[in-house]
């Protein structure tokens, strides 16, 4: 692991490490110091409680999937159904802020939200934003929401190991929902 940062993003960082390759009951302070190489002390200076590391933890992987989603919407200058094509590709993986990595720490912490269900109120609160988004997109609400769901169920199926798409008929759902949210005859 690299060792730059501040402190505070390294022992972040290291649980998120822990968290995705050995799950959320192996998380432990004396953990987290031996992969970051700071003391149990000086972890616990940052973060007082396992309850508050884990809040960090969902509290920054919503930051990165709202601002991955951000840049992406901002690339685009179609504003007709600008947000919803942005929370597709942010789902699936387009942001440089989410990917695989991302997705096994999501599949981790989902799996980890009924440890901590005071935790799920930052998710909950974070659905509630991008429903509203999605409603306001210019869209029909009801088709925006569709596609949220549609991509959503599809992320949670992969991440989960539920079912995995052939990779072509992955891009053609991923392409399809895209489409929906263009104005008839409008080019990609």
């Amino acid at each position: 692991m690299a060792r730059r940062g501040t402190a505070r993003e390294r022992i972040l960082s290291a649980a998120e490490e822990i968290v995705v390759n050995e799950g959320v009951s192996s998380l432990t302070f004396d953990k987290v110091a031996e992969v970051t190489g700071l003391s149990k002390g000086g972890i616990l200076y940052h973060f007082a409680s396992k309850d508050a590391l884990v809040r960090a933890m969902v509290e920054r992987f919503v930051y990165r999937f709202e601002t991955g989603l951000s840049g992406i919407e901002g690339e685009d200058e179609e504003p007709h159904g600008r947000y919803t094509r942005a929370y597709v590709k942010a789902t699936m993986g387009g942001a440089a802020s989410t990917g695989d990595q991302y997705d096994r720490l999501g599949a981790s912490i989902t799996a980890a939200l009924s440890n901590f269900p005071d935790l799920l109120e930052i998710v909950h609160q974070q659905n509630i934003r991008c429903q509203a988004a999605v409603e306001t997109d210019g869209l029909d609400p009801v088709e925006a929401t569709i596609i949220r769901l549609a991509i959503e169920g599809m992320w949670m199926a992969e991440v989960f190991n539920v079912m995995h798409l052939d990779p072509a008929m992955k891009q053609a759902v991923i392409d399809r929902l895209i489409a929906r949210t263009r104005p008839a005859g409008a080019t990609p």
